[in-house]
């Protein structure tokens, strides 16, 4: 029984440690675990303007551009960010640092609906505190980030992944997937008021709100996609009301397939299907410079 006893104790002694070498590692392997760590840790910082969203805006919006035009900015998007966790990430920063002038929300483009608005990214959960279930079994790092270790796996196999780099929050990869895909005009109607104030987009209301509130200049903005699900649909404005405010959004459609042909290059601007690389970044970044120069 002694032995049992032992061997149970180095046995939990043994995960213990490995839990704590992994959380260790993690922030300096793993794109989205270093940057999530570097943005939560802003303190006294004075950003003039932050950009908001998923991988999508992560690899599509180059901050230095915007630094370039508007004052220090910063990426603070990450894989699979629900607005929750956009709207998470931006309360807390409010909280420890300077007011921006800015506040730029990238949305994973209108044909795809917020399903599971109330979903927190992983890593978002781990760095900004316990509010969200932690205590559970499946909150065990080991458990919790699995997936990071078969995609950084992945990565170390990739020279390209190997050589990206990330600026200012931005994931800059050079790499090139061309989009070979047809046009097929999937949108049937555009999208209207209605649609932006079902519940998925509940957290994109209250990231306006915080803005008035603030006196913060926020813009919205639906990300390029595959010439596969681009539409034909202008820029709308929006109306709501979130924390007793009444709101007014003008969603840009970057996802315009007239848009898109005339700006980006299929065979050259892509990473993956739906995400720009580096080269893209620039021309994508560059257009909404252009829209907000012009407001």
């Amino acid at each position: 029984m002694a032995k049992f006893f032992k061997f149970f104790i180095s046995l939990m002694l043994a995960f213990v440690a490995a839990n704590i070498f992994y959380l260790f590692v993690l922030p300096k392997i793993d794109w989205e675990f270093g940057k999530t760590k570097e943005a939560y840790n802003f303190k006294n910082e004075k950003l003039k303007v932050l950009v908001f969203g998923n991988s999508t805006a992560m690899d599509g919006i180059n901050t230095e551009l915007l630094t370039a035009r508007f004052g220090q900015s910063y990426n603070f998007s990450v894989g699979g960010a629900s607005l929750q966790t956009n709207y998470i990430q931006f309360k807390n920063y409010l909280l420890h640092n300077t007011r921006p002038e800015k506040v730029l929300l990238f949305l994973s483009s209108a044909h795809i609906n917020y399903q599971n608005p109330n979903e927190v990214n992983p890593i978002i959960e781990y760095y900004y505190g316990n509010d969200f279930g932690a205590g559970r079994l499946k909150d065990i790092p080991l458990f919790k980030f699995r997936w990071l270790f078969v995609e950084n796996i992945k990565k170390l196999l990739s020279a390209n992944h190997r050589s990206a780099r990330v600026i200012q929050g931005q994931l800059r990869i050079k790499s090139i997937v061309p989009d070979n895909s047809m046009w097929k005009n999937t949108a049937d109607s555009c999208n209207n008021n209605s649609y932006y104030n079902n519940q998925g987009y509940g957290y994109m209301w209250q990231i306006a709100a915080l803005c008035k509130q603030s006196g913060i200049q926020v813009e919205v903005f639906e990300m390029p996609c595959w010439k596969e699900v681009q539409n034909n649909c202008t820029d709308v404005l929006v109306n709501s009301t979130s924390e007793n405010i009444n709101l007014r959004l003008e969603i840009h459609n970057l996802n315009n397939y007239t848009k898109c042909d005339t700006l980006l290059d299929t065979q050259k601007d892509w990473l993956s299907k739906n995400h720009l690389n580096y080269f893209g970044s620039l021309k994508l970044t560059n257009e909404v410079i252009r829209m907000l120069s012009a407001k």
